[in-house]
């Protein structure tokens, strides 16, 4: 990465950072009518004192901050008969995420995909010799902790899971040759890819299943926040994941701060 680019990336990902400081504060339902708060499946815990800020690895959880705003907060409830029941109460105003396939959820909530793709993509250095899933068995994986991906690639392809606190700490780890490879949600990981700087890892694995973010809310409830979620559109999310892309890779570089010795 040019020190050129550096400086705009340095002011638009503190102010970012700022805002997210400003919501991590806010607790499930604190102040907040229940109508108003947003459902995730997990929120990633607030960085310790002196700790470096890192940017969260789902998108859901940017997308629920931003609908939320002001006027309502961000609850973590991952079992799906929890959130879909509390959905159809009126406990939450709507829950973002994936649903997983065979999922029981309430009959009077409905789900709607985004058309945006949490699929998993594997990136790898262009002079790779992995070509395919299975050529994984045995080799390492950097994954995010706060991803989606823990316990999947070695239980499906025997790979050596390489667990990282952050998405953030996942990429120095593939690009530091820690890793032969990084899995990631594949509209994030294409983000990312559009920087010159990641040309020499733009090698990648094709998603081995297909998975979109979902919206889950009760047309009998309205609200503010229900309202809100209901206009989140795969065009949102993709502005949403440029900046996150943008303020990770930020991230990765500050961290990097010798050049890639490969």
């Amino acid at each position: 990465m040019n020190r050129g680019s550096a400086a705009p990336w340095g002011l638009r990902a503190g102010l970012a950072l700022c805002a997210a400081l400003g919501l991590a504060t806010l607790g499930p339902l604190a102040g907040a009518s229940a109508a108003e708060a947003v459902g995730v499946a997990r929120i990633p815990a607030a960085a310790a004192p002196g700790a470096k800020v890192r940017t969260p690895a789902r998108i859901e959880v940017l997308a629920g901050r931003d609908v939320a705003g002001s006027q309502g907060t961000l609850v973590a409830v991952e079992e799906p008969t929890r959130w879909s029941a509390m959905v159809a109460d009126g406990k939450l105003g709507g829950w973002l995420g994936v649903v997983a396939e065979g999922a029981s959820l309430d009959e009077s909530v409905r789900s709607v995909a985004l058309g945006y793709s949490v699929s998993p993509l594997a990136i790898l250095r262009t002079d790779t010799d992995i070509h395919d899933w299975r050529a994984l068995s045995g080799r390492t994986v950097c994954l995010a902790a706060d991803g989606r991906y823990v316990g999947e690639l070695a239980a499906r392809y025997g790979a050596i899971e390489q667990i990282y606190p952050s998405t953030t700490d996942a990429l120095l780890g593939v690009r530091t040759g820690l890793c032969d490879a990084m899995v990631h949600d594949q509209a994030f990981l294409e983000a990312l890819l559009a920087f010159p700087e990641w040309k020499k890892f733009s090698a990648r694995l094709e998603p081995y299943r297909k998975v979109d973010l979902m919206r889950v809310t009760a047309a009998a409830r309205p609200g503010a926040v229900r309202g809100l979620l209901e206009a989140t559109s795969p065009r949102h999310l993709a502005a949403l994941t440029a900046g996150q892309a943008r303020d990770i890779a930020f991230e990765v570089y500050l961290d990097q701060v010798v050049p890639d010795c490969h």
